[in-house]
């Protein structure tokens, strides 16, 4: 729940506390009856009351749920859209600019120059302009009995190329993102975790300042430009640039349309809504991948994912702001116009609510208070750096949840990327990844009703991590048998992402949980741009090592989940000192 939901939740319980009349005190029912039929309910009551009732079903809820669930299959477009946009193309070598001269064909003058084991950044050094002059056959003969001589890199040689076979399904020919370059390939997914990295605070501050509609419209303008300028950038920098914003402006369009949801609704509609915008974002995978398949150039690719955008314009023109966060602003006069949709009639004597004056005692009370010292400010400034690392459990618990947290993520992108080590057809493994993703969001439900949040976090993180590691034993040619195992981890990994959130914030005290979870969120966009160097890097030396290093990684968070406290049997603690209290008692 929300820091908004609990103060909404507790204002309802205040307000139902305060109407019901004591049993103790008979007599007073009727006085006590004929004040409330006298006294009008105010405009913010009134507001609750309706926002309430709307909040059940009807036009409101399926409007609202409409509007906010449509814009996250945006963002499952560009998670994987790297798969497509950045694969490495199928072939390439390196093209010597004096054998051109002849007229051998492409395949001769690779099979003169080409350097050991087919080699796509290198090539022998031989005087390749007395090469050029003697028939092909006599060129071959000659590399063929002499002694090999050194190898080079391509951009050794004056006036070279790269030559492509697919080079314009992917960016990476139009930048020559390869050989000595190919890590700058890796940049465009980090930019974009990057840009998530930052999109999930700034935009998170932004809708609790501002408002949940302004930070949705400011990330759907910027999703639209940097959607543009990854279209048509003829600049591998400002493409970066376009992704960072892609990235930024995803956080944006989630946070706010899923608080905008959330906040609105009444419970018995929540928790089968968030899963349903959880599973948007698979669905826009599988539109990817349909978009990849029949659209293969890549800047058309990118255009044909950005056309979509200019339908955030709709959303932004029907949607409206929360009407739960203009009352927490006092804005009254805006939410009833909302809520009730028509013009607020209420006298605005009842919707100002002034600040009773203070008394003379309060005034004075408040002079003879003490000056805060240093001191005292150092004590705030820390409390909850103390509160996350100052006790020995809490610390423990606090650095399991960040491995847990980072491991995850990593996990979780590293599955979603891994296509092109696994040798697969990059359409079909994208496609079956978002199958996979729509019922892991539902088994954790299940578990949880029967097994508590820390041996569900258990059992799915073995899910994920067993079938990781059981990649190593696959024969390569076994292509079917990887698939299988790889979506399994895939399915577990998703399935135990949406638990941690869960389980995190109910492990640590209130005067610590926001704390908690930043600082966990944080680890987790580590992971989330570890993730492409992992692929791209580690992948190229051993295929298998991506999946290997998850798989095990998981099963150690597993084991960590051993240490930790099971939560879904007690109520939620509010201090640290009530966490230690408890682990005190149980040891």
């Amino acid at each position: 729940m929300t820091q908004s939901e609990e103060n909404a939740h507790n204002e309802e319980f205040a307000n139902e506390t305060t109407t019901d009349v004591p049993d103790a005190a008979p007599h007073l029912n009727g006085v006590v009856l004929e004040e409330k039929k006298n006294k009008p309910k105010s405009i913010k009551d009134t507001i609750s009351d309706e926002l309430e009732r709307i909040g059940l079903g009807g036009k409101w809820v399926w409007t609202l749920f409409i509007l906010c669930v449509t814009p996250n299959i945006l963002n499952g477009f560009h998670v994987s859209s790297y798969v497509f946009l950045g694969h490495l193309p199928e072939d390439m070598w390196c093209e010597v600019p004096a054998l051109k001269g002849n007229n051998w064909t492409s395949e001769q003058r690779q099979l003169i120059s080409r350097g050991s084991n087919n080699s796509k950044c290198t090539v022998y050094d031989w005087n390749y302009i007395d090469l050029r002059d003697m028939p092909f056959q006599d060129a071959k003969n000659f590399v063929d009995t002499n002694t090999k001589p050194n190898e080079i890199s391509c951009n050794q040689i004056p006036g070279y190329s790269y030559n492509y076979i697919d080079g314009t399904s992917t960016f990476v020919p139009e930048w020559e993102l390869v050989c000595n370059k190919a890590v700058h390939r890796t940049s465009a997914q980090l930019a974009l975790s990057i840009g998530k990295f930052l999109g999930s605070f700034s935009f998170g501050f932004l809708a609790d300042k501002a408002g949940r509609k302004t930070s949705f419209t400011t990330g759907a303008i910027f999703f639209i430009t940097a959607s543009l300028i990854c279209s048509f950038s003829p600049w591998y920098p400002l493409f970066l640039v376009g992704r960072l914003g892609l990235g930024s402006a995803s956080s944006g369009l989630f946070y706010g349309a899923f608080t905008l949801l959330t906040e609105n609704i009444c419970v018995k509609h929540r928790s089968w809504m968030s899963i349903a915008f959880a599973a948007s974002y698979p669905v826009g995978m599988l539109i990817l991948s349909a978009l990849a398949y029949f659209i293969e150039p890549w800047r058309y690719l990118q255009l044909a994912l950005t056309i979509p955008a200019f339908f955030l314009i709709i959303n932004v023109y029907f949607l409206k702001e929360s009407p739960r966060w203009l009352l927490s602003k006092e804005r009254y006069i805006e939410a009833y116009q909302i809520v009730f949709n028509k013009k607020c009639d209420i006298e605005s004597e009842a919707i100002v609510q002034k600040t009773p004056e203070k008394t003379a005692k309060e005034v004075e009370a408040t002079r003879d208070e003490k000056t805060p010292t240093f001191r005292d400010r150092f004590r705030a400034a820390t409390h909850t750096f103390s509160g996350l690392y100052g006790q020995p459990h809490v610390r423990r618990m606090v650095l399991t949840c960040y491995f847990m947290w980072c491991v995850t993520s990593l996990s979780y992108y590293v599955t979603a990327l891994n296509a092109q080590n696994m040798d697969v057809n990059r359409y079909l493994f994208v496609a079956i990844t978002g199958c996979v993703d729509i019922p892991s969001y539902v088994l954790p439900i299940i578990l949880l009703r029967f097994m508590g949040r820390k041996y569900t976090t258990l059992s799915l993180y073995f899910l994920a991590g067993v079938p990781l590691l059981a990649v190593l034993l696959v024969p390569a040619d076994n292509i079917t048998a990887i698939i299988f195992l790889a979506m399994m981890g895939r399915f577990g990994i998703s399935s135990a992402y949406s638990i941690v959130t869960l389980y995190t914030a109910e492990l640590f005290p209130t005067e610590i949980r926001n704390s908690a979870l930043g600082t966990c969120s944080t680890l987790a966009h580590v992971g989330s741009m570890s993730a492409p160097y992992v692929v791209d890097i580690l992948g190229q030396i051993d295929s298998f090592l991506p999946t290997t290093i998850c798989g095990s990684c998981v099963l150690v968070a597993g084991l960590l989940t051993m240490t930790l406290p099971e939560t879904s049997t007690g109520k939620l603690a509010d201090t640290v000192e009530e966490i230690e209290h408890a682990e005190e008692k149980t040891t």
